[in-house]
């Protein structure tokens, strides 16, 4: 009997638990939905003057639609590494809610970033602000796992899983920062230098092969 009763009140505390992470999960999809949105009503369509040809309008928007696509970018791969981190959580606490919250805050702010990178490209401090922003957004990230791993919330990984995920982790933000001094040298050098996040899957990947090659 009393066996029973603590097995049904663990199994109201599991659904419990379940609800709760859906909720969260559900509204941080939503603030990934919305930024990501929100990208495309920095582009507007042009409105001609007697004399203007379309084609020159459409040149002019060039730099707005560049940072658009960089920007999407940019927040899908951090929403779809969010996705992965949060379908391994098997419960949320009051800590990994605030990290997550804190992580969304930079997330919504990038429409604002990046309409400043799109309409003053060719200025560091536009580029700056930008990389910052996101820069910002990686650590929040990568203390979201950190924090999930602290207090055992996630199913557990092996040893050299979360050593590969932590160091690609703090290379994100790494990237980011450091292109901040190349933005006063040349702004489009330093949009450039984050084409390296590209290699740091392969970074993952070595790290896993390096473990699994020890005894």
């Amino acid at each position: 009997m009393v066996s029973g009763v603590q097995s049904g009140v663990q199994s109201k505390d599991a659904e419990s638990a379940q609800r709760e992470l859906d909720r969260v999960g559900g509204f941080s999809d939503g603030v990934f939905a919305v930024a990501i949105t929100l990208l495309v009503l920095n582009i507007e369509v042009p409105r001609l003057n007697d004399d203007e040809k379309l084609t020159t309008a459409l040149d002019d928007l060039v730099p707005d639609v560049t940072a658009y696509f960089i920007a999407f970018a940019v927040i899908g791969l951090f929403w779809y590494g969010h996705h992965k981190a949060w379908s391994r959580l098997r419960r949320t606490t009051p800590r990994l809610v605030w990290s997550n919250l804190l992580l969304l805050s930079l997330i919504a702010l990038m429409p604002f970033t990046t309409a400043l990178m799109g309409g003053y490209g060719d200025q560091p401090i536009s580029i700056v602000i930008y990389a910052a922003n996101v820069g910002l957004a990686a650590l929040a990230d990568s203390h979201v796992e950190k924090v999930a791993f602290d207090e055992g919330l996630a199913v557990p990984t092996s040893d050299a899983e979360w050593r590969a995920q932590l160091v690609t982790g703090r290379l994100r933000p790494a990237i980011f920062f450091a292109s901040i001094p190349i933005a006063f040298l040349s702004p489009t050098l330093a949009q450039l230098s984050w084409l390296t996040l590209l290699l740091l899957p392969l970074v993952g990947r070595r790290l896993l092969g390096a473990h699994g090659d020890s005894p």
